[in-house]
């Protein structure tokens, strides 16, 4: 399959979604989104132009005492009702896992570690020093795991707000399973959403590293209507994060084109990554942005919507990272941040239109012989096609 035919099968942008992580609740405390401001801040992103809002749900939130639960899943459906009178739709992330560049995980997919160098991940009500737990291998975690998306999808399907499920967040990287045990969850997964629930769009949450590994998720995607592809503000190489979206666009249109190209599916893609470290909107990231543009990428799902109130910054994950609580479009106030109208304009304005698609040199079957390099090789053609 030439690189020519896959790119003539993109199509523009039609959707442009945000993540919402409360701005007045956090994460930390395990509570959904509070009703009212929720369906404030979606009128408000519905004039700024957005169609959807991903709700993540932490898996930890559903899995404690059922009075708990209970609630939880009362306030989360009356805050659907609120988006719904704002006139947008939702997509829940469930369970959620990678946040914000933090792990939430609840209590049995962890275990002790005594390597001070091991990630930190959110469980019990705090950061702690633990390592994954490989619970692809243990039936009873299996059960659990179905269990909690069996009981989301029983309580929510059939709101009229709702609109998908993003699931198996970044469930392939932490810890890797075997292809037959991914499988099965994935199967296991949709089946319980398609006993309730037959029309929502179903997708796969998957990482950037998954390009240097593409196989699994090669085999698993044709279960999915589209994937969700995280974790892109980062360079390719040494460096660090991208410094703002004159890095961060270029690099995003990139990595959708290699993935349509590769896993042959329509994807959402997580951008903002790096407004956190801009101190303003300039004229060259526009220029940026239409790159993005240009690539004909269906859907964008910008990192965060709402700036966290200011109590919040002492709370993971804003106090992992300096300048985290800026990666979103509006302001604490919630009013739309100067310079975002006009990015999201130019970002559908481009749709489409001048497409590069002569940096891919080979066929697929090429690619994934040795995928690691051809990913950075791919990257530096890429770069060369945009100067």
């Amino acid at each position: 399959m030439s690189s020519l035919c896959v790119t003539e099968r993109f199509i523009d942008m039609k959707m442009m979604s945000a993540t919402y992580i409360c701005p007045a609740r956090g994460l930390t405390t395990l509570e959904p989104p509070e009703p009212a401001l929720l369906g404030r801040i979606a009128g408000i992103g519905k004039g700024l132009g957005l169609d959807r809002l991903h709700i993540p749900v932490l898996e930890e939130s559903v899995s404690r005492t059922d009075r708990h639960k209970v609630r939880f899943l009362d306030e989360l459906i009356r805050g659907l009702d609120h988006v719904d009178d704002a006139g947008l739709t939702v997509w829940l992330m469930a369970p959620a896992q990678r946040i914000l560049g933090v792990d939430w995980v609840a209590p049995y997919l962890v275990k002790g570690s005594m390597d001070p160098r091991a990630a930190p991940v959110f469980v019990d009500g705090k950061m702690r020093t633990l390592r994954p737990f490989k619970w692809w291998a243990d039936p009873g975690v299996i059960h659990k795991r179905i269990e909690f998306i069996r009981e989301l999808v029983a309580a929510v399907s059939g709101h009229p707000a709702l609109s998908g499920w993003i699931i198996m967040d970044r469930a392939l990287e932490w810890p890797r399973p075997e292809y037959r045990t991914a499988d099965l969850i994935l199967k296991s997964y949709c089946a319980e959403i398609r006993e309730r629930d037959e029309i929502g769009e179903i997708c796969l949450s998957i990482g950037v590293e998954e390009l240097k590994a593409p196989e699994m998720v090669r085999m698993l995607a044709g279960q999915v209507n589209r994937l969700y592809l995280r974790g892109i503000d980062s360079r390719l190489k040494a460096g660090g994060m991208c410094r703002d979206l004159t890095e961060e666009m270029p690099l995003t249109a990139y990595i959708y084109s290699l993935a349509h190209w590769l896993f042959e599916k329509e994807m959402s893609l997580e951008i903002g990554g790096s407004m956190g470290r801009s101190r303003e909107l300039r004229e060259d990231m526009l220029a940026a942005v239409s790159i993005l543009g240009r690539q004909g990428v269906s859907e964008v799902t910008w990192l965060n919507l709402a700036e966290p109130e200011k109590r919040l910054l002492q709370e993971p994950p804003w106090c992992m990272r300096p300048g985290l609580e800026k990666a979103a479009l509006l302001d604490p106030n919630g009013d739309p941040k100067e310079g975002i109208e006009p990015l999201i304009r130019e970002m559908r304005s481009n749709s489409g239109k001048g497409r590069i698609v002569d940096f891919i040199d080979m066929e697929p079957k090429e690619y994934f012989a040795d995928p690691e390099v051809h990913f950075f090789r791919l990257w530096e053609h890429f770069q060369e096609a945009t100067r």
